[in-house]
């Protein structure tokens, strides 16, 4: 696995909106960061380590499974007027 070119088309695919792509890249680099493959370059900068990469990966990748799964959202907090 490339895990550079998936977290490139994660990202393409979060972009896009095509929700079976994000789903099965984000299981594939989470399983290969799991089994201690290593990270992508998440952010254009070099200075930020593998450690860190893998922890930007990893809550990416969860992130985008939960946003497609709907158990993400943004609410308002507000009170409901009673009916």
């Amino acid at each position: 696995m490339d895990p550079q070119a998936a977290w490139d088309q994660l990202l393409s695919a979060y972009a896009d909106g095509d929700w079976d792509r994000i789903h099965e890249l984000a299981h594939e680099l989470l399983h290969w960061l799991s089994r201690d493959g290593f990270p992508p370059k998440v952010l254009p900068r070099s200075d930020l380590g593998p450690d860190l990469n893998r922890a930007l990966a990893h809550a990416g990748c969860i992130f985008a499974l939960e946003a497609i799964e709907g158990k993400w959202s943004l609410t308002l907090n507000r009170k409901e007027e009673p009916s």
